[in-house]
């Protein structure tokens, strides 16, 4: 293969001379060449066939639980003692973003191995999905469709953010939107599958089937997930500073993130059963959950394309009013299943976006402190959404085990066991916009010193 050949076909050791010439006698530069970032046909294959189909099979499963949750309820083995069912979904979600942090700082270190976890990071999550298929208990649930598969999609999602930021300079939010909406893709397949599935077949059948899936599917994605640079080790000093943790502003932000997600995975989770009280069916529910997930593609790429554009700020405003403005009224109210399909497409589009907008955080953030690295600063974003991911499981349950009499003279959906549960998501929602406020303060104070001057 010549030299152009193998520029082109991305791989990354290949070095070009250039001869540059400033003087008579000026010696030969050399300059790697990299492929080239944000634009051209190995970006976009990378983007889409390498990150949109990894991160659509490892966050669509977790995002659909809701299905899983309302199929075990209902039958045995699980049925007998359905407690903690779900914190099964809520525990996946919460592991893979609480463990970021760590995961990002360790294969920022030691980049060399970022392949190597990749293809480890994705065997992990497909046993655990094999093994899940042969639980007879809660807790074998747990265990497996919970923490070995949050511990293996967490590794995987590491290393597609680390790639990722450095395929895209210029358009990093669009980017960032467009992996995101991969979620919500595997979103809008996975639960009528799922629920054709699991009632033809079972969930045993179901989940060997779909370990099968994810491991086929995921070769041509591990194929085109590699780094645009040749990787680099680096000591402890070229980890940048975690000074930016001691800042006020990652810690309002921090604060909002944190917000946002104690009310961000509740209508995913309780939807699906919250529609039997209108009457549908199993598969109207898995349709309706379909509509929320194709919405946050929508809400995903959307936010992406804000945060190129704007303040971040601007769209944390915008996300945080639109979705608990959705919960307060649109499910608050709604009468019929038809009302909550409309309200489930509305408030995807507001919610789903929301982790977005980590890349224009992380970038308010790095203005604060230079040294501080996105992939580190976009973990620290994501395990904030995991601790109110794992704590609005049991939170939910009992909101509705307690809100039974509370609010049944109320109108509409509040008038259920859930409407205590949808005062709290709406609240929740609303406060996640508190990066809004910081913004705002900045705002007023720079107005105050140069009326001062």
């Amino acid at each position: 293969m010549d030299l152009h050949a193998s520029v082109l076909a991305g791989e990354p050791d290949t070095e070009l001379v250039e001869l540059g010439h400033s003087g008579e006698d000026s010696p030969r530069r050399l300059a790697r060449a990299y492929p080239e970032p944000d634009r051209g046909k190995h970006a976009w294959l990378f983007l889409w066939v390498g990150c949109f189909l990894m991160i659509a099979l490892t966050w669509g499963f977790p995002f659909s639980y809701g299905v899983f949750q309302s199929y075990y309820s209902s039958h045995p083995p699980f049925s007998e003692n359905p407690e903690g069912l779900p914190a099964v979904g809520t525990t996946a979600l919460g592991i893979l973003y609480l463990s970021s942090p760590p995961s990002f700082i360790i294969l920022q270190r030691y980049q060399s191995y970022r392949r190597t976890a990749l293809i480890a990071g994705s065997i992990v999550t497909c046993l655990a999905i094999l093994a899940s298929a042969f639980a007879s208990k809660v807790w074998h649930l747990l265990l497996t469709q919970g923490i070995l598969y949050g511990l293996g999609a967490s590794v995987v999602n590491t290393v597609t953010i680390q790639f990722l930021n450095e395929w895209f300079i210029e358009r990093k939010g669009l980017a960032f939107g467009i992996q995101e909406s991969g979620a919500g893709m595997g979103g809008i397949i996975i639960p009528v599958l799922m629920t054709w599935g699991l009632e033809k077949f079972g969930h045993r059948t179901m989940l060997i089937a779909w370990f099968i899936a994810v491991a086929v599917l995921s070769i041509p994605s591990i194929h085109f997930l590699r780094p645009r640079v040749k990787p680099r080790d680096s000591d402890a000093s070229g980890l940048g500073t975690l000074g930016f943790l001691i800042t006020p502003i990652f810690a309002v932000l921090q604060a909002g993130n944190i917000f946002q997600a104690l009310g961000n995975f509740l209508p995913g989770i309780h939807l699906p059963t919250f529609a039997q009280n209108f009457g549908a069916s199993s598969l109207d529910a898995a349709g309706m959950l379909s509509l929320y997930n194709a919405a946050t593609v929508i809400g995903a790429i959307f936010t992406g394309y804000l945060v190129d554009r704007y303040h971040v700020s601007v769209t944390l405003l915008l996300l945080s009013l639109g979705a608990a403005v959705a919960v307060f009224f649109a499910w608050g109210f709604a009468t019929n299943f038809g009302a909550l399909c409309a309200f489930a497409f509305l408030y995807g589009i507001f919610a789903g976006g929301w982790s977005s907008t980590w890349v224009g955080i992380s970038i308010e953030i790095r203005k604060r402190s230079p040294r501080a690295d996105l992939g580190v600063l976009w973990g620290f974003a994501a395990a904030a959404r995991g601790v109110g991911s794992i704590a609005s499981g049991p939170i939910s349950e009992r909101l509705i085990a307690d809100g039974t009499a509370k609010t049944l003279w109320w109108p509409g959906s509040y008038g259920t066991s859930y409407g205590v549960l949808i005062l709290f998501n709406g609240a929740m929602l609303a406060l996640g916009g508190v990066g809004c406020a910081a913004r705002a303060y900045e705002v007023l104070k720079r107005i105050g010193h140069r009326h001062n001057e």
